[in-house]
């Protein structure tokens, strides 16, 4: 770990007791975008000897195989639960109040997500449904639905730049929505919604998410401004305007770059940090997945259209007042003796 930002205790943990702090064969990549809420571990040796138990930490610990590893051992306290070749793709769910270990002496590759006691209750008390007092899920066992959605969290690790905390943010919620329903084993209802968002909380949530163009902001602090938990909120926001949050937000950047570009002189780079993108290439990503062109080639034609209309208007009140001399000479032909 390289950030200089504190990190939460769990990952200082993590690297210690699976030896990995200061290691040259070891690669720890932090999401600083949720809060260091997930991580990716790569390790091109094995572990010298069976990792020293996480202790004093809750929650849970997602590992996502990002690589099939031929041989792993994992214990709970001093028992062993689970032994043999994990696929690619294959989760683990561990308790961190179990105090776990593992014994892992191949090269390995993981996601992992940190995954809170208070998120999973907060989902349930949205869908007024039951707490998930267990996650349970067979040791390295393959989930389509964590290894999709765990592909786009490692995605956001490898370019930051193109990606927004309150996308990153959604994701997140929407695996822990997964787990308290296929780990916990708890049947989530669809509440009926009056209406989406009220009037008071349409204004708040835009004019929070206008004043965080670039994203840098997380659901939860845009529900608390709505007076919301972040569940009803999500789904009162995309019944009310029938998109995710992180969606609209990525339209309103697109429609003021278009703004800035037809009606400005300023270069793309400066459109692009004024929207809130990383960087003109963010801007040329977001804007052609939106628009199917690049920026600079929409700006030519937009410009080029326009341009062309102010002539054709120019020729026309020409014709028009050539049109106006002559009837009257034709009219009145003594004003002109």
């Amino acid at each position: 770990m390289t950030t200089a930002t504190e990190v939460p205790t769990i990952w200082n943990q993590i690297a210690e007791s699976m030896y990995l702090r200061d290691s040259p064969t070891a690669d720890i990549k932090l999401s600083e975008l949720s809060s260091f809420s997930f991580a990716r571990l790569q390790i091109t040796e094995g572990l010298p000897d069976v990792t020293r138990p996480v202790v004093e930490e809750s929650g849970y610990i997602v590992a996502l195989q990002l690589k099939a590893i031929p041989y792993v051992e994992l214990f709970l306290g001093k028992k062993k639960v689970s032994s043999g070749y994990y696929p690619t793709g294959a989760v683990g769910v561990i308790s961190l109040q179990d105090e776990p270990a593992c014994f892992l002496p191949n090269p390995f590759d993981a996601l992992t997500v940190h995954v809170t006691q208070a998120a999973l209750d907060e989902i349930a008390y949205a869908h007024r449904a039951p707490y998930a007092d267990q996650l349970v899920w067979p040791y390295g066992t393959v989930d389509p639905v964590v290894h999709h959605l765990g592909q786009t969290l490692l995605s956001s690790l490898e370019h930051p730049l193109h990606t927004s905390k309150i996308f990153i943010n959604h994701v997140l919620h929407a695996l822990n929505c997964h787990f308290v329903y296929s780990y916990g084993g708890v049947r989530l209802s669809t509440p009926q919604l009056r209406g989406g968002l009220s009037s008071l909380q349409i204004r708040r949530a835009t004019e929070f998410l206008e004043a965080h163009l670039d994203g840098n902001i997380v659901l939860q602090q845009v529900a608390e401004a709505c007076e919301l938990s972040v569940s009803h909120f999500a789904r009162a926001f995309k019944q009310t305007f029938h998109k995710p949050p992180y969606k609209w937000l990525t339209e309103r950047r697109v429609d003021r770059a278009k703004d800035l570009m037809t009606n400005t002189q300023l270069p793309l780079a400066d459109i692009a940090t004024q929207c809130g993108f990383a960087d003109q290439s963010a801007l040329n990503h977001f804007f052609k997945r939106t628009h199917g062109v690049t920026p600079g080639l929409w700006r030519r034609r937009t410009t080029r259209g326009r341009d062309n209309q102010c002539s054709s208007s120019d020729g026309d009140a020409s014709t028009y007042q050539e049109l106006q001399s002559r009837l009257k000479n034709k009219v009145h032909p003594a004003l002109n003796s």
